[in-house]
């Protein structure tokens, strides 16, 4: 990191910088709640009110925005993108509902995106286009995103903040907030720097870092089908385990469970291997398709990789499959979704009859891949 380039920011210059910034697929959905955006405008209030009792503008330092310069000029947000998010939504409420208090014509483009997350990039851009939050609801739409905004105007609200006070906090916040954008070296090894990195406290999950690790493996495929349904597969697959509260079958559609767990009871698993999994899934995988309005990028600036994998709306949707009835199996896992993976990866390397090899420490997990050749085709 000593050679990373660090470029202080205002948070008006941010949000009005010409660079497009990409979250891209392997970081969260935008999961700030009610507690994370209060704090944010506590946080940035108490140093203005500070600033007035000082009789002089004190610059507050919000954290850092780490990011990786890609070959097409956009810069991947590795870490502070909840934060980030977060201003482009408080600018955005502030352009549509801070009309007469907030002078907010500076800010005339997001330069926000989000890599194969069209439904998330299609909310973006209809609530900057000034759809009401009420319109916004649905599986067309990202929820978080959504109430994100709302809860904007909520914390603003009970903070004070209206009229002449919210003037003068945005005034302060534009133009006296400062985020450090760090760009770190092209010869980074990004694998390790995802994992080390932290927002807040809030370590990047160890199995997230896998999944990753995984796409960019299948992402060697040479053939262009092939690996297009393959990483599709492996999403699908990944993103029903993942969620340990709840059976696995909950995580397909209707027609994906009788292909892979029977037409009776879903209670048996059909798959031999990875290939017949493909053959049973790949029925379900986007048709190869031209960009989409509303997709937030151009899949032509990219060329054919794993940004237009996932441009199909129903990506977004697909975790929440006939959730509704799957309330009522809910239950509490035992152990996590990172042991659950040493246990299976115990299970696929120990020799017949031996079922040492891996510990079972969540903190090894990327480290007992590795070391497994299981980031190789």
């Amino acid at each position: 990191m000593s050679d990373a380039d660090v470029r202080p920011f205002f948070i008006r210059e941010l949000l009005k910088d010409s660079a497009r910034y990409m979250v891209p697929m392997y970081q969260r959905n935008y999961a700030w709640g009610e507690g994370e955006i209060t704090q944010l405008l506590q946080d940035v209030l108490d140093y203005q009110n500070k600033s007035v009792s000082d009789k002089r503008p004190q610059t507050y330092y919000i954290g850092t925005l780490v990011v990786f310069s890609r070959n097409d000029g956009s810069f991947e947000v590795i870490d502070g993108q909840q934060r980030f998010t977060t201003l482009s939504l408080l600018a955005n409420w502030l352009k549509h509902e801070g009309k007469g208090a907030v002078d907010m014509s500076w800010y005339r483009t997001i330069n926000l995106s989000f890599e194969s997350r069209p439904v998330s990039s299609h909310t973006f851009e209809r609530l900057w286009q000034g759809v009401a939050p009420h319109d916004l609801r649905g599986s067309a739409f990202n929820e978080g995103l959504v109430s994100g905004f709302e809860l904007i105007g909520k914390a603003l609200a009970e903070l004070g903040l209206v009229g002449a006070r919210l003037e003068a906090f945005c005034d302060y916040l534009f133009k006296h907030v400062q985020i450090s954008r760090i760009e770190v070296p092209k010869d980074t090894d990004l694998n390790h720097f995802f994992e080390a990195m932290n927002n807040r406290g809030e370590q990047l999950e160890k199995h997230e870092v896998v999944k990753a690790r995984l796409m960019e493996t299948l992402n060697q495929i040479r053939d262009e089908e092939i690996r297009r349904q393959s990483i599709h597969v492996l999403t699908r697959v990944w993103d029903a385990c993942a969620n340990m509260e709840r059976y696995i079958q909950y995580g397909f559609t209707s027609d994906e469970r009788h292909r892979l767990f029977g037409k009776e009871n879903w209670g048996k698993f059909v798959p031999k291997d990875f290939a017949h999994l493909l053959d049973l899934l790949a029925p379900s995988c986007p048709a190869k398709s031209a960009d989409k309005a509303g997709d937030g990028f151009t899949a032509g600036s990219q060329g054919r990789t794993l940004l237009e994998i996932l441009q199909d709306d129903k990506l977004d949707v697909e975790n929440g499959v006939e959730e509704e009835s799957a309330g009522s199996e809910r239950f509490n896992s035992v152990i996590n979704f990172s042991n659950f993976l040493l246990h299976v990866l115990r299970l696929v390397s120990r020799a017949p009859g031996n079922t040492e090899g891996v510990p079972l420490d969540d903190k090894q997990l990327v480290d007992q891949f590795e070391k497994r050749g299981r980031f190789q085709l």
